[in-house]
């Protein structure tokens, strides 16, 4: 593949957007599309995709950005109208969807669908929003802190991690999926055996230095040395390593488990045709490949491929084949019981 660095992607795609859209009336010049999404990578995100679509649509755009926990209790509280998309990751979808704030939209209208993986299509169901990345639940560590050589999730167990190592808060994107790590890793059943994995998960108690909320706030005690080693999900690790190279990141023994953050339409959204068309531009070839290019999220369309540079730190290609995907529908059933459960073992949140 012929390689363009993503700031001149970023100008090339900026530049025929505007000469298109200078050729003839922007067809949505007066409506503002409201945006629920991460607070970080908020100047790639601004650069790659908003002031892109805004000069193709003459919409403007009104980011909002904070943590996913947050963002679910804004948009249940908000009035109808007040959000058009939310760019969320898939357990706290299940949560607005529960709560009614989902709406369904009209794939025929989304021309990019058709070039994704199968499995980011509808994760939530026909009808519902797609996937735009894929990620993945590893260990990141320190070789110069941490004392011992980790592979798996089990070897977090190792005595001489203690209080030496961060998990992800039960609550938290990745916490479901340590949850069913912590599981593989001593051959007991999620649902069936929360006795038992709660058991391990208190004996794993005084390794943790950190049951955290934030992962940028967890890769700072890592370099600061504050903790050696910590379960992030992929995109973390990027950030992680931009800190120091020599951080080393372990795709666990027991498995990929993994997920995917989504794009949806909120209910009572006044410009959904808008919403749509931003969905499908989010989709599309030139963002998907500016946003890998930048490091921000891994690809979900299959026509992509990056070099080896740039795929490292992704879930990308066949290991997209790999991923244990949980069954959200599941998660949503046994969430409350196992806060409370975590709750007594860490503490309230």
């Amino acid at each position: 593949m012929k390689k363009i660095s993503s700031l001149l992607l970023a100008i090339m795609l900026l530049v025929s957007l505007t000469a298109f859209s200078s050729a003839e009336d922007k067809p949505y010049a007066n409506q503002t599309l409201t945006i629920s999404t991460f607070a970080f990578n908020a100047e790639l995100l601004q650069k790659n995709i908003y002031d892109p679509f805004m000069a193709m649509t003459g919409c403007t755009i009104v980011a909002d950005g904070a943590s996913n926990a947050v963002r679910v209790s804004k948009i249940a509280e908000a009035a109808e109208g007040d959000y058009d998309v939310v760019i969320i990751g898939d357990m706290f979808v299940k949560q607005l969807m529960a709560e009614g704030k989902i709406d369904t939209l009209n794939t025929e209208n989304l021309t990019n669908l058709s070039s994704i993986y199968d499995n980011a299509k509808a994760p939530m169901g026909e009808g519902y929003g797609p996937a735009y990345t894929f990620n993945r639940l590893g260990i990141v560590y320190d070789p110069a802190t941490c004392p011992v050589e980790i592979k798996s999730f089990a070897d977090l167990w190792n005595p001489e991690l203690a209080d030496y190592i961060a998990i992800p808060a039960i609550t938290n994107t990745s916490g479901p999926l340590f949850y069913f790590g912590v599981a593989a890793a001593f051959g007991l059943e999620p649902g069936k055996d929360d006795e038992a994995i709660f058991a391990k998960l208190a004996e794993l108690k005084p390794n943790v230095k950190s049951t955290y909320t934030s992962a940028n706030n967890t890769i700072t005690m890592l370099n600061q040395g504050e903790v050696a080693a910590a379960v992030l999900l992929d995109y973390s690790y990027t950030t992680a390593k931009s800190a120091n190279p020599d951080y080393v990141w372990v795709n666990p023994s027991e498995g990929l488990y993994g997920g995917y953050n989504m794009l949806n339409i909120v209910k009572g959204s006044k410009n959904k045709e808008l919403a749509e068309l931003f969905i499908d531009f989010y989709l599309s070839y030139d963002v998907q490949y500016a946003e890998a290019m930048d490091g921000v999220d891994s690809p979900v369309r299959t026509d992509i491929e990056l070099d080896e540079a740039h795929a490292q730190n992704f879930t990308y290609g066949d290991m997209v084949n790999q991923l244990i995907l949980p069954d959200w529908d599941f998660v949503a059933e046994k969430m409350p019981d196992w806060t409370a459960r975590w709750n007594e073992t860490f503490g309230v949140q």
